[in-house]
């Protein structure tokens, strides 16, 4: 159903807000209902709302409406002027464009004029009707909760439920793919990416799942952060080169350290305790020519000290210590050499190649360690040999490896080669070492939040939807391939001189026009029909407008039964039917609406159901309004707690009112909804007023009342007293009614009846508050007067404005 209308331009109305302008006496929005019934005088702008609601008929904007902008809001979603075209809303409406569109001979009563024929089902064939019974039992419906209808709105919930799934686990997983890309890489300067979004995360965790891909361990990643960092460093212009000389020392010593020699005249002491040899030796330098008293003793030295020594330390000694020393410096000099074989440092080296470096650093180093102990392993051999000249010393085996140490010396020389490169290549190096931590980073992105498992979970999901969805298809096509065959067996049945014969049914029996027809003529060809107005067997012309209205109003009325319409939901617009019709028409077109539209249909159960989803009528015809109130009212359920529903009028009235140039949308003020007539109006304000306190509530009807009960006694003692003589005026008819022995009262009466409603010979009572007191004791005596003269129909007019009968 359609609720509400906003038109920011569309003929007369400009700027409607509907949530502004419609609103009741507290401020609340009111809205269209399924009944609503409009009320507007002529050129207000009833036909122009009309035409908004033929566009939705049309699906085009009326001629001479270019740029024209509404929003039509309902149940369906809204409707702008560029949704006309695609909108969902089944629309019907009567109105003069209806007329001109179908019935131009009605506008323009000459040979150029046409009316268009249509179809309705023709005579009822037992075979097709079974059949399409079957088919439409088959198709079902949803309020009736069951057949392929009901299914569909079961298989479209299952799929806007599988959608919303993997919508929503879809949505989840590119936020967080968003969140990451934007928040953590993007904004990583590391990465030197400052465009990346959810495509670039997408490639990069595609990249991580290629065969041959390894994340960075911790350790490579701090390696890979700290290239970011490098600057060019220097070449490494010298190679490295270890000459070792420990086989040619090796081979000096050896011949040394097994020498055997001996005294000429040993002294046995001596051989016997090495050390003391050893300390007889040292001592020779520090006495020879210098001493004749041992300066360790004080004893006065053997005069034959130096021949004894002499004998025992002979030349051969002496040459084997000196050799001995020569070997001892060598090896010395060698020793002092290993430190300076190995001077590279680390921070010469890039950091991808430092780690290796460090690597064969340690290892040459513990390989040239080992070569140390063995050299210093010979010079204590020879140190050994030289403490005891006359004792040979075995040479222990080594222990170092020349071809490892120089397995090292080739390893580093390469990783100088490959270092000296890396400064050609430096920057490609740290675009790879980013793209590496980058991939490194959303590889542990993706396995943090179960990337993997999240994608399997949306493509099940997804593979539900398109199942979901593939069932609501094939659902709709089978429903829409029975609706096309019900259209094709309804085709068989379809016959426009049917459509002429409704309309002369509804003309003759709700108008009693058994004169005016509408006859079905065939063409030359025998193809095609067309429709002609006759008058007694004749072609018709010069139509009144009563006539036509009464004409054009059945034609629409019988469309409603062709194929397009019959059995669907219409929202049905009619626009003041009434024309230059008499009151008696006026009441036939009240029964033709009421009986083939409003009136609902009882189903098995009990409850009600109705010829049209939604209905509008309008009209500027007071006496139409008035037999409008009597249309069979709609009811809806609402809720009334505690689970419970109870039913309510499902029904509106509104005015359509045009100041100046622009038409607005209003509610139906209460004189106008609430009363059948004026008289039980001005009934109504006079019973307002009995009680004083009523000031406070609602001060209008005092205002009011004189000449609320003036035209109320001379309506309500007119009708008491019709004869009409030289003396039934109406001061006459108040005497007669209220008595001649009341003349106080009638004098009062008489005088709020007169001075309190007009203003002409006392001006100055328009600038005095008005007598609340007064017109109480006035409205009272009034009211008492009419029960105790009549108090059934006093009652009555109680009931008409919804009040209690009066019983004392």
């Amino acid at each position: 159903m359609i609720n509400q209308i906003d038109i920011a331009s569309f003929g007369s109305f400009s700027g409607l807000e509907w949530k502004k302008a419609v609103r009741d006496s507290g401020k609340n929005i009111k809205t269209f209902q399924r009944l609503n019934i409009l009320y507007g005088r002529n050129y207000s702008g009833k036909t122009t709302l009309s035409r908004v609601f033929r566009a939705l008929e049309t699906r085009k904007l009326p001629m001479n409406y270019a740029g024209s902008s509404f929003t039509v809001m309902g149940d369906q979603g809204a409707v702008t002027c560029s949704d006309l075209l695609t909108h969902n809303y089944d629309v019907r409406v009567y109105n003069r464009d209806f007329v001109t569109d179908n019935l131009s001979f009605l506008v323009n009563q000459d040979v150029s004029g046409v009316i268009k024929t249509f179809a309705i089902v023709g005579e009822q064939n037992k075979e097709i009707d079974d059949a399409i019974a079957a088919i439409e039992a088959r198709l079902g419906s949803v309020e009736g909760k069951a057949g392929l209808r009901f299914d569909l709105e079961a298989t479209r919930k299952e799929r806007d439920r599988t959608k919303a799934s993997h919508s929503t686990a879809s949505n989840a997983l590119e936020s967080k793919l968003r969140s990451h890309a934007a928040e953590k890489i993007k904004k990583n300067l590391q990465y030197g990416v400052p465009v990346y979004n959810i495509d670039h995360i997408r490639r990069d965790i595609a990249a991580t799942k290629m065969a041959g891909f390894v994340a960075l361990t911790l350790e490579e990643q701090t390696g890979k952060l700290a290239l970011l960092k490098q600057e060019a460093l220097s070449d490494i212009t010298d190679t490295l080169a270890i000459t070792l000389q420990f086989d040619s020392l090796k081979g000096k010593a050896e011949p040394l350290l097994s020498k055997a020699i001996t005294p000429t005249k040993p002294i046995q002491e001596l051989l016997n305790d090495s050390v003391l040899q050893l300390w007889v030796k040292q001592g020779i330098s520090h006495h020879r020519d210098k001493r004749d008293i041992c300066a360790f003793c004080r004893q006065s030295l053997p005069y034959d000290i130096w021949q004894k020594l002499d004998e025992h330390f002979s030349k051969e000694s002496g040459d084997l210590e000196t050799a001995l020393d020569n070997v001892i410096t060598s090896i010395n000099s060698e020793i002092a050499a290993v430190a300076d074989f190995f001077l590279l440092r680390s921070d010469q080296f890039y950091t991808e190649v430092r780690s290796a470096f460090d690597t064969s650093s340690k290892s040459i180093s513990e390989a040239l360690g080992v070569y140390k102990k063995d050299m210093e392993a010979l010079k204590k051999s020879l140190e050994t040999r030289k403490s005891n000249l006359f004792q040979p010393v075995a040479l222990l085996p080594s222990l170092h490896d020349p071809k490892e140490i120089q397995k090292h010396v080739d390893a580093i020389n390469a990783l100088i080669a490959t270092n000296n490169g890396k400064t050609k290549t430096l920057e490609e190096d740290k675009t790879a070492a980013r793209d590496a931590l980058r991939l490194a980073d959303v590889f542990a992105f993706t396995d943090a939040i179960a990337y993997d498992t999240e994608l399997a979970g949306i493509d099940a999901l997804k593979a539900s939807a398109d199942t979901a969805c593939a069932a609501y298809t094939d659902a709709e096509k089978e429903i829409r391939d029975a609706e096309a065959e019900v259209q094709t067996l309804r085709s068989n049945q379809r016959d426009e001189r049917k459509g002429a014969a409704r309309v002369n049914s509804l003309l003759n029996n709700f108008f009693g026009h058994d004169g005016l027809k509408l006859e079905a003529r065939d063409s030359a060809d025998k193809a095609t029909v067309r429709f002609e107005i006759t008058r007694d067997g004749n072609a018709a012309f010069n139509l009144s407008e009563g006539e036509c209205s009464l004409i054009s109003f059945c034609y629409f009325i019988a469309k409603l039964d062709e194929p397009e319409s019959k059995g669907k939901e219409l929202i049905i617009y009619i626009d003041d039917p009434i024309s230059s019709l008499d009151s008696n028409h006026i009441f036939f077109m009240f029964s033709l609406v009421e009986s083939l539209i409003a009136k609902p249909i009882k189903k098995p159960d009990g409850s009600n159901t109705y010829r049209y989803k939604q209905l509008f009528i309008s009209t500027h015809n007071l006496d139409f309004l008035k037999y409008l109130k009597r249309l069979s009212i709609p009811t809806k359920k609402i809720p009334a707690g505690e689970g419970r529903s109870k039913s309510v009028h499902d029904h509106e009235h509104f005015m359509i009112e045009r100041n100046g140039a622009t038409s607005k949308i209003l509610l139906m003020p209460s004189y106008l909804k609430d009363y059948i007539t004026e008289f039980h109006y001005l009934f109504h304000q006079i019973y307002k007023c009995k009680d004083q306190a009523d000031v406070q509530l609602s001060h209008e009807p005092f205002f009011g009342f004189g000449n609320n009960l003036r035209k109320f006694l001379e309506a309500f003692l007119f009708f008491k007293y019709p004869y009409h003589d030289d003396r039934s005026d109406s001061f006459e008819r108040i005497k007669k009614f209220f008595g001649e022995e009341e003349d106080m009262a009638v004098a009062l009466v008489n005088r709020l009846n007169n001075e309190f409603s007009h203003l002409e010979a006392v001006p100055d009572r328009s600038f005095k508050p008005v007598e609340v007191p007064e017109i109480a004791k006035v409205a009272n005596y009034v009211l008492d007067k009419i029960y105790a003269a009549d108090s059934v129909q006093y009652n009555a007019l109680l009931k008409s404005i919804g009040e209690p009968e009066r019983v004392v």
